[in-house]
């Protein structure tokens, strides 16, 4: 069922990508606003990894974290400190490897809901050991502990769940085209 906003000629894909990313970097500023360092980016690795192009997917991730940093910094007043830009960039950069790695495995054209969900496991196994890894480096001040890697599970389920719904409101508005196969591009 299609309840689209906008007439099909009133948007072009283009315009709709565009208002898409920033709609999901609005929601990324609202979950940084409200988990702070737990923002779940690797749910947003996985929809946009298996949801969009490789490039727009990219994109999306890259604004959310520019605006997850902004929030940080500029209104949660993250500490100034080399250890802690350090871990800001740590956590753009294993953002955007979990959405490539999201992008590959929907290469496998797999039926949907299963290209959706593992591409949400890779994801966050990918973004957790891209920030493990970065521990040779940065201190990480117990940010492995078991119960923390639950409760940033925790969030980034409850994260995916919430963007796919938004995600499949959008397609039903009009404002998004679902793929008819994974995105390659």
């Amino acid at each position: 069922m299609k309840l689209s906003l906008f007439p099909e000629d009133q948007l072009s894909e283009s315009s709709k990508t565009t208002v898409w990313i920033a709609l999901i970097t609005v929601s990324s500023v609202l979950f940084s606003l409200g988990f702070a360092c737990a923002t779940p980016f690797a749910a947003l690795a996985a929809v946009a990894g298996s949801k969009m192009t490789r490039v727009n997917g990219l994109a999306l991730v890259a604004a959310s974290w520019l605006a997850n940093q902004a929030v940080g910094y500029l209104v949660l007043d993250y500490p100034r400190t080399p250890d802690s830009f350090g871990w800001g960039i740590a956590i753009g950069a294993g953002a955007l490897l979990a959405t490539v790695a999201a992008h590959e495995l929907n290469r496998l054209a797999l039926r949907p809901i299963v290209n959706t969900v593992a591409a949400f496991a890779v994801a966050f196994v990918v973004y957790q050991a891209a920030l493990y890894s970065a521990t040779a480096v940065l201190p990480s001040g117990g940010g492995f502990a078991l119960s923390v890697i639950l409760y940033v599970g925790k969030i980034n389920v409850l994260g995916f769940a919430a963007l796919l719904a938004v995600y499949h409101l959008a397609v039903a508005a009009g404002l998004m085209t679902a793929p008819t196969k994974p995105a390659h591009a």
